[in-house]
């Protein structure tokens, strides 16, 4: 086992205990109650979480604790029976189906709804879920894993979301997002990066990589059934199917899971996943270094639900209708990862330093990459080895780029987790729009699943993927566009010249670069390159001619509150805030334009973030939907983010 190590590679060496004394700012804690195992989806790698001997000492074992640890007082100005369960505090399981569907009768639906009411999991009920699951787990100490199943806590959870379309079919309004206002994820894909077929135009997207079933089908809405076993999902599934009857038509169902033993809680890559998600405010006791935001970034119409600071520009609010108070907008994206592409190409390009073995190469080049390494644990903390001391939930997210020195020698900038949650970055006077105080409003809520068999021997010895696999991914946040998931694809993981170099910062003269495991260029032309992977050589680009991850399909659902569910099933009219503003779909630059940056070939890009290096400038412009009262735009836009490809390990 490892000796107790330093942190720094500059040579500054820490305790893993004393790194809480590096906590940005101190912190009084209203009373909480800790529910410190999450029974499905927990920070926990493998074989690491065993009580071991170090330096002789031993030592109790690391608590495996969720990232996501509700107050026992919440905020009572929030609801927690008024919003579904997964946007907060997410569907605890081992299991996930998502049943796409479209509405074949509007009126038989509506009814339907209020049947199907009662099964819908709120916020409250998670939270007493994740109670009894702690219960349940004191109770199942010491016995063998896996758990037989009348040990474990059963779980039946729902949830239901409606796409543009199926707004419209259900005479429900807009709540207000202007880039969900622009139409299906299928007409926006191009935007996103997804990689077009040789028959695609601007005017009529076709995905390379998306599923026939993706591309033809008509989504209207998405039920979400989550569950603790595959039986126990199997019968949700069949009664949520069994309600709705003939007023829908089921057109896709995606199965998720975690995957088997020491894996579990990891994606494909083999990263441990949820390891750091958004502590909201009045709702979460929040661990040392987590980052921590206002709920209104994640939820309609609640504290934070505004447009950042901007110079001395105060915060603006966004309006939403009452009806869509306590709801989210869901990114669903179905991506494929090509696991045995990935291996060997971290296999060619181990990092090469006096004193490191080959495999040691290979897997610091892919903690580079990531930010992390496979455990979870961050190399800005550990930046030589993996190391499970700093597993510790109050540890493991506890870190600042440029403490104790800055630049990347530890983490590059173009990493994984650096690009889409770029932490106290320290801004340049000069900047137009300052990274530290925009990122608390550019925080996502990731509920994602993996899918798909293991790698075979057959795939691994072939270094080429033959099965289909990767993540379900999904976010929530109270804002698409600005700072929300199309933001952080768009303008900041494909974005080669993002982050800015910060002011205190060694400028090495090069941009970061693509992100190396979700940034995607645009276009037919795949190759991307990130600088700063070899902390000896940091100026040396890492070329990758191919995508790692790769959208298969998805789509955009407005996730409604539970007063809003009511109205619906009543069949009353859900009408629109007016005029609603959505960008111009013209070029990749909505984002630039909207917030004062410009498009072109030079990459011209908005305060904070860059046009991508994409081309075709331009403004934006604005529209007013003149949709009848009750309905929306069902425009489309032309041609086409994975803090957003991938699960964002931020």
């Amino acid at each position: 086992m490892l000796a107790l190590r330093t942190v720094s590679a500059a040579g500054r060496r820490y305790k893993p205990t004393a790194l809480l004394a590096l906590a940005s700012t101190p912190r009084t804690l209203p009373s909480s109650t800790v529910l410190p195992r999450y029974q499905f989806s927990s920070i926990r790698s493998r074989n690491m979480a065993q009580q071991t001997p170090i330096n002789g000492i031993s030592t109790q074992p690391v608590p495996d604790n969720r990232s996501i640890v509700p107050l026992e007082n919440p905020d009572p100005s929030i609801d927690l029976n008024n919003i579904q369960g997964d946007i907060y505090p997410t569907f605890p399981k081992k299991v996930q189906q998502f049943i796409f569907f479209s509405i074949t009768d509007p009126a038989a639906f509506q009814g339907k709804l209020g049947e199907f009411r009662e099964y819908i999991t709120t916020a409250a009920r998670v939270v007493k879920n994740l109670e009894d699951i702690e219960k349940a787990r004191q109770a199942n100490k010491g016995l063998p894993k896996p758990l037989p199943k009348d040990r474990m806590v059963k779980l039946s959870q729902y949830q239901i979301g409606f796409s543009l379309s199926g707004m419209n079919a259900l005479n429900i309004g807009s709540p207000n997002d202007p880039d969900f206002a622009l139409g299906s994820q299928k007409t926006q894909a191009a935007l996103l990066g997804d990689e077009p077929a040789p028959e695609s135009t601007p005017q009529s997207f076709v995905g390379k990589n998306w599923l026939k079933d993706w591309m033809e089908k008509k989504i209207d809405g998405v039920i979400l059934t989550a569950s603790e076993s595959s039986e126990t999902c199997d019968e949700a599934v069949a009664k949520a199917v069994e309600i709705f009857g003939p007023s829908i038509n089921v057109e896709i169902i995606e199965h998720g899971a975690v995957r088997p033993g020491t894996e579990e809680g990891h994606e494909h890559f083999g990263f441990l996943d949820g390891v750091s998600q958004p502590a909201l405010k009045g709702l979460v006791k929040p661990h040392a270094g987590q980052l921590e935001c206002e709920p209104g970034v994640i939820i309609m119409g609640l504290k934070g639900d505004e447009a950042p600071p901007q110079g001395t520009q105060p915060p603006v609010p966004h309006k939403r209708p009452d009806w869509a108070v306590g709801g989210s907008i869901m990114a669903f994206r179905k991506l494929h990862q090509r696991v045995p592409e990935f291996n060997k190409f971290l296999e060619d390009n181990p990092i090469k330093k006096t004193g490191l073995t080959h495999d040691e190469g290979v897997a610091l080049r892919g903690a580079r990459m990531v930010g992390r390494w496979k455990s979870g644990v961050p190399i800005d903390l550990s930046p030589e080895q993996d190391d499970p001391d700093f597993l510790d939930p109050e540890v493991i997210n506890n870190f600042r780029y440029h403490l104790p020195e800055p630049g990347q020698a530890r983490c590059p900038f173009s990493a994984h987790i650096r690009k889409t949650a770029p932490r106290e970055h320290v801004d340049k006077p000069t900047d137009a729009l300052k990274l530290n105080p925009v990122l608390p409003h550019a925080l996502i809520m990731r509920a994602g699943i993996p899918y798909g068999p293991e790698v075979s021997p057959a795939e691994r010895d072939a270094n080429k993927t033959s099965e289909d696999r990767g993540l379900l991914f999904v976010s929530y946040q109270s804002v698409l566009g600005f700072f929300g998931f199309n933001f952080l694809q768009k303008t900041w993981a494909n974005n080669p010249s993002f982050p800015p170099p910060e002011d205190n910062s060694f400028d090495i003269g090069v941009p970061p670069g693509f992100d190396p495991i979700i940034g995607s260029a645009s276009g037919t032309v795949r190759t991307r390159v990130s600088t700063g992977t070899d902390a000896t050589f940091l100026k040396d680009a890492l070329e990758m001619k191919e995508d790692f991850v790769v959208a298969e399909g998805g789509e955009y659902f407005f996730i409604p509150p539970m007063k809003a569910i009511d109205m619906i099933s009543r069949g009353e009219r859900l009408p629109s805030l007016r005029p609603i503003i959505i960008p111009d779909t013209g070029t990749n630059n909505d984002e630039a334009a909207r917030h004062g940056g410009h498009g072109g070939d030079d990459g011209g890009a908005p305060p904070g973030g860059g046009g991508g290096g994409s081309s075709g400038g331009g403004g934006g412009s604005t529209h007013v939907d003149t949709a009848p009262p009750g309905g929306g735009n069902n425009g489309s836009s032309s041609g086409g983010s994975d803090g957003p490809h991938a699960p964002p390990h931020n």
